[in-house]
């Protein structure tokens, strides 16, 4: 009798942590694409959601690739100052698909915009990975070969 209710706890404990993991995922989730909602809209809010050590990166290899952003300094510079200057009417950004468990998210978006070099309609991977509940990391990801021809003055030759 003692390990029919030994294996019966076992399942109701196991329920219970797979429960907490999934409710810890949706969480993650629904702040991750809370912060993506409100980068702009609502800075205040969106860096609410950032841990005191988080980082952000754009993950593209031509020079403005790699640069490591603060909770300070990417809304106080990147957001305020480099992305109007690439995007002056903006970007519209649709989640497509996301993926997320306890330790992070991935977030699938398309992009609708025009560049300061003509259109812009570039496909995103967000990565976000979480530490205290916050988000502790992010790390985006698109094409560089679309943001260096339309968002900053690089020209594509063909080598000869």
């Amino acid at each position: 009798m003692n390990r029919i209710v030994t294996i019966f706890l076992f399942l109701i404990i196991t329920s219970c942590s797979i429960g907490l993991d999934n409710d810890v995922s949706e969480e993650n989730l629904d702040n991750a694409q809370s912060f993506l909602d409100n980068i702009i809209a609502n800075p205040e809010k969106a860096k609410s959601l950032l841990h005191e050590e988080f980082t952000f990166a754009w993950m593209g290899i031509i020079e403005q690739g790699g640069v490591i952003w603060n909770k300070e300094n990417l809304f106080d510079e990147y957001f305020a100052n480099i992305i109007p200057e690439i995007l002056p009417n903006g970007i519209v950004l649709t989640t497509t698909d996301s993926v997320s468990d306890e330790n992070g998210v991935a977030i699938v978006q398309v992009g609708d915009a025009e560049g300061k070099n003509g259109e812009y309609d570039n496909n995103y991977v967000w990565v976000f990975k979480f530490k205290d509940g916050l988000i502790h990391s992010l790390r985006e990801f698109n094409s560089d070969i679309l943001v260096a021809e339309r968002l900053y003055d690089y020209k594509l030759v063909p080598t000869e």
